[in-house]
């Protein structure tokens, strides 16, 4: 099968390693490529960044998807993908809520972990509550730095990450954690052995979702409604 990642950004600086991340969760026979957009902004981190990327990803998503099985949008804010499940009849998975329902899958009490340098968490949350799981997140938990810190300062944000789960853990009750931004895939599992509970990886979760999907051979009702 082959699945299309698109990143909502207007570059491609993280496209190979993105491309690395999700391959090494992906099974064996799946193809795996990674586009970002032809224009827009550097991150999504402000709502003003959240508006302007979806008809964007909507444009690419419509160009490429005839080559693909399914679709994941890069982004744990899920920009377009319910929009584009009216649109295209292939699975489009959003990170965010592959990760909550997978993460409801093994506990019952969840805390997101994100970055909060721009105050995101509140966007976070409102997809939370759209999704309907509000009843099961019992924190989103922000670390003081951007996206754009985290390649820069990678040995830090993975402090600040198990720092804030620990506080979930102990502070919160949560019993499962999930790293709320796409670009702290690849750090779910140091997380996890510092901190003892399961953590969940949001493009890990994206991706076997999306082979799920195709492999049971499911799609979007909303297309032929």
């Amino acid at each position: 099968m082959k699945v299309l990642v698109i990143n909502p950004v207007g570059h491609d600086t993280w496209n190979k390693q993105d491309e690395r991340i999700y391959r090494s969760y992906a099974s064996s026979e799946t193809e795996v490529k990674v586009v970002s957009l032809p224009k827009g902004p550097a991150t999504v981190e402000r709502p003003e960044d959240h508006a302007e990327v979806i008809p964007l990803v909507i444009d690419v998503a419509k160009r490429m998807h005839k080559d693909f099985d399914a679709i994941i949008v890069n982004c744990f804010l899920d920009p377009g993908v319910k929009l584009l499940r009216g649109i295209i009849e292939k699975p489009v998975i959003g990170p965010c809520e592959a990760s909550l329902h997978i993460a409801s899958t093994i506990g019952n009490k969840l805390s997101v972990v994100t970055v909060g340098k721009y105050g995101t968490t509140w966007m976070i949350e409102d997809r939370i509550r759209e999704l309907g799981f509000d009843d099961k997140v019992v924190s989103i938990r922000g670390i003081p730095l951007g996206v754009m810190d985290i390649n820069k300062e990678r040995t830090t944000v993975i402090n600040y990450l198990i720092e804030e789960s620990k506080k979930a853990v102990s502070e919160d009750g949560a019993d499962v954690i999930i790293l709320g931004c796409t670009g702290l895939a690849g750090m779910a599992r140091g997380v996890q052995d510092k901190v003892k509970v399961p953590v969940v990886d949001p493009s890990g979760a994206a991706i076997k979702m999306a082979e799920a999907l195709v492999k049971l051979g499911l799609f979007n009702v909303l297309v032929r409604r």
